[in-house]
């Protein structure tokens, strides 16, 4: 009887087996055709977006199917090549590995995400804190907390756990919930730098060693770490670069250690291999199992805005992606969790982020959409019109000048004070209002709204940010000129009547 009972099991385990690898190779069907597809793509991408350089990996749960490198690592230094195990930062991307270690701590019993995020964080609380005292972990998770997008912790530059709650506490002290927890969807940063501090309350640790210890370690991810704060880099690590103002050149942000969490981790596409099989084998590794299986399907539970903790859920696919100035980072996994894939740039361009659902319709069998370079403009349409009205500007500028010489040289403009009129008046009062109203906007309320302490911290666009420091002082030239003109410069028939 219990020989016939394991001549069953074994019968059931053959089956599954079975029909496991049937799944695999009808998704790697022409398998050698389509990495040749997948070589062709993101080669093509590289060369019409000027992308410096690339590394994909494609995994199964059995193991790594393909893993490649493209291109170099600095623009500057033409003989290092990229390959498989090339750090790059992944920007957003990090997000996923800070909700892992968060249902693991769940497992363990730390912490539940049902509760209110102020049972570990006492300090923490907005404007309003009897709405903000019901934001629970779940919220934070799957950005559903209400907090504004423009908040982050980039500015907070210290590595101190007590002085980083201080500065993250004054910052949420007037914060106004864009809606009660649970109601809406705002990305936001801030949600992931929460739960890095919930992560280090509960843990007793700090969070880089907490997630070195409990999550790289395990995963054999032996070159990924939070390596970009202190400006420590592995060799063999990929200089970011972006497009300036149509020109692709290296580019490199500081981050700070209270952003690791949400946007500081590196890695390369040999770790990250090793993470997305852990995820498609339910949480077992080769060592055992990182997290339960009831976990992970929990991670990827879309709720009503199609969003998991910290990943987008679809139909046919999840994915996350990151940003960072100098870098892009695209995940993907199929919804059955038959495979992943995850595609690493090293520089600042949406196509990444394309490129990879790309590859993502190769892998299934299906043909990829045209990524043109006219639909990816290498200036930002906001750059362009800064630029174009600071040209119009300074047309202006030079016909009010030239005018205004040319009428003194020939004695038709004299200078001389005008005589005070109320028109005048007026018209100095709204050139005033213009000219002040103009600069707080672009110094004061622009920085407020995208999340920075000062227009100079925005790196995110900057075209943007150097369009607007040029247009601020041609404004500042254009306002100077007109008020002076009216003061000072009249026609000569004016000062005879006087």
């Amino acid at each position: 009887m219990i020989k016939k009972i394991i001549v069953l099991i074994n019968s059931i385990l053959c089956i599954l087996l079975i029909m496991s690898t049937d799944k695999v190779s009808a998704t790697m069907s022409g398998r050698d055709e389509k990495i040749k597809l997948i070589e062709v793509e993101i080669e093509s991408n590289m060369k019409t977006h000027d992308i410096p350089g690339m590394a994909f990996a494609l995994v199964d749960s059995n193991g790594i199917i393909y893993s490649k490198g493209f291109g170099i690592l600095d623009i500057r230094e033409v003989t290092q090549q990229i390959d498989e195990n090339t750090n790059f930062n992944l920007g957003s991307l990090s997000k996923v590995f800070t909700t892992l270690a968060i249902m693991q701590l769940q497992e363990k019993g730390f912490l539940s995400i049902e509760d209110p995020v102020v049972d570990y964080l006492p300090w923490f609380k907005t404007r309003d804190a009897l709405i903000s005292n019901q934001i629970t972990i779940k919220h934070l998770l799957n950005h559903s907390s209400g907090l504004p997008s423009r908040l982050n912790v980039h500015d907070v530059k210290s590595i101190d756990r007590r002085k980083i709650i201080d500065q993250i506490s004054e910052k949420l002290s007037n914060v106004m919930l864009v809606a009660k927890p649970g109601e809406t969807f705002e990305y936001t940063n801030m949600n992931t730098d929460l739960l890095q501090i919930i992560i280090e309350e509960v843990s007793g640790v700090p969070f880089t060693k907490y997630m070195d210890e409990n999550i790289f370690k395990p995963l054999g991810m032996n070159r990924t770490g939070y390596f970009t704060f202190d400006n420590h880099h592995l060799s063999n690590t990929a200089r970011g670069h972006r497009y300036q103002w149509d020109k692709i050149k290296p580019y490199e942000e500081k981050l700070v250690y209270a952003t690791s969490s949400s946007a500081g981790l590196s890695s390369n596409a040999t770790d990250l291999a090793k993470f997305m099989m852990c995820l498609l084998n339910e949480g077992i590794t080769p060592t055992g199992n990182l997290i339960h299986s009831n976990s992970i399907t929990e991670i990827f539970k879309a709720n009503r805005y199609g969003v998991g903790y910290n990943w987008y859920v679809y139909p046919h696919n999840m994915y996350m992606e990151g940003g960072l100035p100098g870098f892009t980072s695209t995940m993907v996994l199929s919804s059955d969790k038959s495979f992943g894939l995850v595609l690493l740039s090293n520089s600042k361009q949406d196509i990444t982020y394309h490129s990879g659902f790309n590859l993502f319709r190769i892998v299934e069998g299906g043909a990829p959409k045209p990524l043109l370079g006219k639909d990816f403009p290498k200036v930002n349409s906001a750059a362009k019109i800064i630029l174009g009205i600071t040209i119009f500007l300074c047309i202006i500028l030079t016909f009010i000048l030239g005018s205004t010489f040319y009428n003194l040289a020939k004695g038709r403009h004299r200078v001389a004070f005008a005589k005070p009129s109320f028109s005048r008046f007026c018209v100095i009062i709204s050139l005033l209002v213009l000219y002040f109203g103009v600069m707080y906007y672009i110094y004061v309320l622009l920085p407020f709204y995208v999340g920075v302490p000062s227009l100079f911290n925005f790196k995110k666009e900057p075209d943007v940010t150097s369009g607007l420091i040029i247009f601020s002082i041609v404004h500042t030239l254009f306002s100077l000129v007109l008020f002076l003109k009216i003061l000072i410069i009249q026609k000569v028939k004016q000062i005879q009547s006087v």
